[in-house]
């Protein structure tokens, strides 16, 4: 048995550092009925961190999650309580959870997690973007960059003419590297934050991305120049040159070993396919190797694998499969311990008033930031509130600071009491920041304020124009069938825009991309290839009677419905055309029902710029019954009254201008015992007067009045159309106490439907069903 003398820790400070030395084989405890106390253990005191960090992290997130802070500085926020600021300021409990010896393995674990977590980032970033990065954020990356470099070089000339702090003479040189990282700003920081605020595919979210890659690519730069050539020319030495020549060598070695053999893997994934296990391993071992090799030649580890998944393919499969096997090791657990050992490391307590000098400094680089930003995005035309909230997102920090900062702290360049200031100000800077870009950004206000198009406008304009979304392949055949049916002629073109949803996996930054049809196949978006392929047929078939037009919209499922409506107003759509988040199979039954659909539907239906219809499609159930091989193609429409059944009931006329389309329009009329209906009957009495008119000689129009008391008596009369007809056409909204929905709406599936909507999605009738709703500008849409 061990001697129990020797299984002692001894604790002292040697040049102001706290060090411990204790017994090496403490590993793991034999238990409380051995009289051993797991404290004293190191692997115990491990999992004891983990689960605390993890507690304070999350309980900070939900209780900041109202002020929509991220995820990182609620993580910061829980070091900064865990460690000497507050609960750290009782010795026993610090002696017990977080000993140095074991907070040594804490941190140790954690440097790896921000390996992966960095390779992870870098493995989403696209840098060939910055080819195509336009002179708008190319403009007002570089002026927000020069800018508060400038500011922040100001003040500290100023700093050092006033003598004011010794702080600077001790930092030397890296007083100017410091400023040029805090003039900067991190790409994935801010698509991180774009992300959490659910703004990424927005039209300000892609000029913050491209205009933040700029400002980033700037920022390393600068910090290269300043950290290698001004101390070779401070110092009169070539050492530092020397040193820069062994750190070019090494990428030198990343870019033309490393990369091509990673790519090799890569490609040896038949396409379609996720990399094989053997490849993934193979690549994690070049991360660590290359991380080795970086820390050998005296660069971060850290930083060498992001640069180093910069340099391969983004996207499917390695960025995927990279986010999925390595985000939840690196990024879920061990990079938020990463954060919150650095707020532990911090006490704000020992920021000294010396450190006023700093403080100016940080804060002359903050308003060089926002200045340098607002200004030149005003002079492009951006609109104030749009200029302040991208000059707020500039200003944001995140993990690629957080990294630089503790590294500095490593490095001994800052003392505890710089680190915990740098450290601070990043929380409440990008703390105050973030709950002010949430309330002033709204990507939906221009576009739910634009007068937008319906079906009853393009009768008027003799226009037509659609935009389909296509989520996978099973959307395309019933569309087009759709699409057919609605008759496009040459006198009357239609205009298709197809807008291909794929949720943004493996990349950092939305991406929305205009496909040409010269060079459709050399797409970088080739998961939409066979999409594309389809449309482009329908078009060739139509005889010049339908223009087609692609796109594929790279994003996060929270904000997809931002790129479609978005393109709907530029497009000048007049309806949006949705898939129903259900799939039926052939027994009638359903197969699939995909959550995130009906997410994006509920948000398009309360946004849109113009007309929505969700197609329920049960084509599957009949044989995918297409109207261009069936002799004859069956419609109904349900009419109530109101703008929503108007909007159905002119697309069904424009159907029944197809030769294979016969339209039965019923007109449900309350039986007379409810006088708020009266005036209803005479609106829907002038309507059905019209139609009557115009159908007047043409047999495939057929107009039927079933008078209903109740909900009951509409539920039995749909029920008899249940084998009559193909398509069922249904406005949304009817009159709120239509005696015709009286007792249906006290069950409701699918609400943003409607009322009969959501009875002929949620039943189980064989036709398909096309639920519209009509435009209306400034309607509170529910």
């Amino acid at each position: 048995m061990e001697n129990p003398e020797l299984m002692v820790r001894s604790v002292g400070v040697v040049q102001g550092e706290r060090i411990v030395c204790q017994y090496i084989h403490k590993v793991d405890s034999r238990g409380v009925w051995f009289g051993d106390n797991i404290f004293d253990y190191s692997f115990p005191v491990l999992m004891a961190e983990i689960i605390l960090i993890f507690i304070i992290s999350w309980s900070t997130y939900f209780l900041l999650r109202p002020l929509r802070q991220t995820r990182i500085i609620t993580q910061i926020i829980a070091g900064i309580i865990i460690g000497p600021s507050l609960l750290g300021r009782y010795k026993a409990y610090m002696d017990t959870i977080f000993p140095p010896g074991c907070r040594l393995v804490l941190s140790t674990f954690a440097e790896l997690g921000t390996v992966l977590h960095f390779f992870v980032l870098g493995a989403q970033v696209d840098a060939s973007q910055l080819k195509r990065i336009g002179k708008k954020p190319m403009l007002i990356g570089l002026t927000g960059f020069v800018v508060a470099f400038a500011f922040g070089g100001f003040a500290v000339k100023i700093v050092h003419y006033l003598n004011a702090s010794d702080s600077e003479d001790n930092l030397g040189v890296a007083v100017s590297t410091m400023v040029a990282v805090n003039s900067m700003t991190s790409l994935v920081v801010t698509t991180d934050l774009l992300k959490d605020l659910n703004i990424l595919n927005s039209q300000l979210g892609r000029l913050a991305s491209s205009t933040s890659m700029i400002s980033d690519a700037c920022g390393w730069f600068s910090a290269f120049i300043l950290s290698n050539i001004i101390r070779s020319l401070q110092n009169s030495t070539f050492k530092p040159l020397l040193t820069a020549t062994i750190v070019l060598s090494y990428y030198c070695v990343l870019f033309f070993v490393f990369r091509p053999l990673a790519i090799w893997f890569v490609n040896h994934t038949p396409e379609g396919r996720i990399v094989k296990e053997s490849h993934f391993i193979a690549i994690l071992c070049l991360v660590l190797l290359n991380g080795f090799i970086a820390e050998y030649v005296g660069q971060h580890a850290g930083f060498c694998s992001f640069i180093f998944a910069l340099s391969l393919p983004n996207g499917p499969p390695l960025g995927e499969i990279l986010t999925q096997k390595l985000g939840t090791i690196g990024t879920g657990l061990l990079f938020p311990i990463y954060c919150a050992i650095a707020g532990l490391r911090a006490n704000i307590a020992v920021i000294e008033p010396s450190s006023a000098s700093l403080a100016l400094i940080i804060v002359a680089g903050y308003i060089g930031k926002f200045t340098g930003t607002i200004l030149p995005s005003l002079y492009f035309g951006n609109p104030f509130r749009d200029s302040l909230t991208l000059a707020l997102i500039m200003c944001c920090r995140g993990a690629m600071e957080l990294a630089i900062y503790s590294l500095w702290k490593d490095m001994k360049i800052v003392d505890r009491s710089t680190f915990s200031l740098l450290l601070i100000s990043m929380v409440v800077v990008t703390g105050i920041a973030t709950p002010i870009i949430s309330n002033l950004y709204d990507p939906s206000r221009r576009y739910t304020a634009h007068t937008g198009g319906t079906l009853l406008n393009s009768k008027q304009n003799n226009a037509f124009g659609v935009l389909v979304c296509i989520h996978n392949e099973d959307n395309v055949y019933p569309i087009i069938n759709l699409l057919e049916t609605s008759y496009p002629t040459k006198e009357n073109i239609t205009s298709v825009s197809v807008l291909h949803l794929v949720e943004l996996s493996g990349r950092a930054a939305a991406i929305l991309i205009r496909h040409k049809k010269t060079n459709s196949s050399t797409s970088k978006a080739a998961c939409s290839q066979h999409i594309a392929n389809a449309f482009n047929q329908y078009e060739r078939y139509s005889h010049g009677c339908v223009a087609v037009h692609h796109f594929t919209a790279f994003a996060p499922c929270a904000s997809m419905h931002d790129d479609i409506c978005s393109l709907a107003m530029e497009q000048k759509t007049s309806v949006i055309i949705l898939p129903f988040h259900k799939r039926w199979a052939i027994d009638g039954r359903v197969e699939a029902s995909f959550a995130f659909i009906r997410i994006i539907n509920r948000q398009v239906i309360q946004k849109a710029p113009c007309s929505v219809a969700v197609l329920v499609d049960r084509s599957e159930i009949n044989g995918k019954r297409s109207i261009s091989t069936a002799k004859s193609y069956r419609i109904a429409m349900l009419f109530l009254g109101g703008a929503d059944d108007r909007e159905a009931l002119q697309f069904g006329i424009r159907m029944a201008n197809h030769p294979k389309v016969s339209l039965t329009v019923i007109w449900f009329k309350p039986d007379g015992r409810y006088p708020h209906s009266t005036q209803n009957n005479a609106d829907c009495t002038q309507v059905m007067d019209d139609l009557g008119a115009s159908a007047l000689g043409k047999e495939k129009i057929t107009c039927k009045m079933e008078i209903v008391k109740d909900g009951a008596d509409t539920t039995y009369v749909i029920r008899m159309l249940e084998d009559a007809f193909d398509l069922v056409l249904v406005g949304k909204r009817q009159e709120p106490k239509s005696p015709a929905t009286l007792g249906l709406t006290e069950w409701s599936e699918c609400p943003e439907l409607g009322v009969l909507g959501d009875m002929l999605a949620s039943s189980d009738f064989r036709f398909s069903v096309l639920v519209v709703q009509q435009h209306q500008k400034n309607y509170n849409r529910v």
